[in-house]
């Protein structure tokens, strides 16, 4: 072949590969991809936690959590007949899912152990329901020993602080739990413990109860007689309620005693003192330490906020340099031992929050710490035989620390005088 045809030859081929690589795509026809194509990746989503603080109230709240202010009407209608949100409790966790564009899409709250309240935002609205939590049951024996403070032994065994608060309120009258408290005190509880996922949300009544302060020991059983009010007794019949709580605070410390010539912290010489003074944080709930009838609700010099109560039998009582007082109290209102009357406070003439606590006998001062140790009645002989096999079967329970087994739950269930399952 001569130079000339192959010339010719090379040029039509290359002619023909330019004409193919140029020429347009067929009408409908698009090119396939030669890479997968990325779907576009969207922003996580996150969680954000709140806790209620003292006073403060949903809109606060809600706004802390990330809702937009234009927004806020519409989570706030939604509650509306579902929570009361007057009488939220300072404390109460929030929780709120936050898209990945910064909006909240659902807020949750438990307001109490057994309901969950959700609300849920969707492009149209915001709707707020509540569930009824999965809840366990489980009577359990709780088991420990003190190191620092009553709080701090319930704590180390693994249970919430408000098991502490129930086992003071059962020896309240016997034991002094803001002096007489000392490192190896040691209890023991029956009690109901209620959980939801794993968690210990509550508790039922507490069954039966030992707790042993500086080597006595102090016993406490759940019963209740035919037409009579569940209350607590020791293992003899005879019930812890006495006459006087031991102090108006559940806990708290004792800074100034009884005395007949105290140094005034503010006035610099030396007066009577005829009450005792335990500090406490503002706003510490303040308990009538026996059933009575407010006397006065008023202004004292030196004593600030001042509640007076009438007792029977010619005592009275009175708690001073009070924050406020509690609702409704007002004179003539009767009281029952335990109900909370006002807060700490600092008002008149104070050094700090604390509260001054007196009682007077026909017009006499007494000493508030060795008041009020009168025992009540016995059990009548006729519940005497039953109470004394629950007491003889409950207590016994208590060697065994953690779940109690279900053969013998049921046992118990058969004999009980009065129910605590749920």
């Amino acid at each position: 072949m001569r130079l000339s045809d192959l010339l010719s030859t090379a040029l039509a081929a290359v002619t023909l590969l330019f004409a193919f690589l140029l020429a347009p795509d067929p009408v409908g026809e698009p090119l396939a991809p030669t890479r997968h194509a990325l779907a576009p990746r969207q922003p996580p989503e996150v969680t954000r936690n709140a806790t209620l603080a003292q006073g403060e109230t949903f809109p606060r709240i809600a706004a802390r959590l990330g809702v937009a202010s234009g927004e806020l009407p519409a989570w706030l209608g939604a509650l509306d007949g579902v929570l009361d949100l007057r009488a939220l409790p300072a404390g109460l966790q929030w929780q709120a899912n936050i898209d990945g564009h910064g909006r909240v899409t659902r807020i949750s709250v438990c307001p109490n152990w057994r309901d969950l309240v959700v609300l849920e935002r969707t492009d149209a609205s915001v709707t707020a329901r509540r569930v009824a939590r999965t809840l366990t049951r489980a009577l359990t024996v709780v088991e420990g020993t003190v190191q620092s403070s009553l709080f701090d032994g319930v704590v180390r065994a693994g249970e919430l602080e408000t098991l502490a608060v129930a086992l003071a309120d059962l020896f309240q009258w016997d034991v002094d739990f803001h002096r007489e408290v000392r490192r190896g005190d040691s209890f023991a509880l029956l009690v109901e413990r209620v959980q939801s996922e794993g968690r210990t949300v509550a508790y039922g009544p507490v069954l039966a109860a030992v707790y042993v302060n500086r080597g006595t020991r102090h016993v406490a059983v759940r019963y209740a007689g035919k037409d009579a009010h569940p209350a607590y007794y020791d293992e003899h019949g005879a019930p812890l309620r006495k006459q006087f709580l031991r102090a108006p605070l559940r806990f708290s410390r004792v800074t100034s005693r009884f005395s007949a010539s105290r140094l005034h912290p503010i006035l610099g010489r030396r007066l009577p003192h005829w009450g005792v003074d335990y500090a406490a944080p503002v706003g510490t709930p303040v308990l009538t330490t026996a059933d009575g009838t407010v006397a006065a609700t008023e202004w004292r010099v030196g004593g600030g906020n001042t509640v007076e109560l009438r007792h029977l039998g010619g005592y009275s009582s009175t708690y001073m340099h009070l924050s406020r007082f509690a609702a409704g109290v007002r004179p003539g209102l009767h009281m029952v031992q335990g109900q909370v009357l006002g807060y700490v406070g600092s008002t008149g003439l104070s050094t700090g929050p604390h509260l001054d606590y007196r009682v007077s006998y026909r017009g006499s001062h007494l000493n508030p710490l060795r008041v009020g140790g009168e025992v009540g009645s016995p059990l009548p002989p006729v519940e005497r035989a039953r109470f004394g096999e629950w007491s003889a079967r409950v207590l016994a329970s208590l060697s065994a620390s953690g779940p109690v087994p279900a053969t013998a739950v049921a046992e118990l269930l058969a004999v009980a005088p009065i129910r605590f399952d749920g």
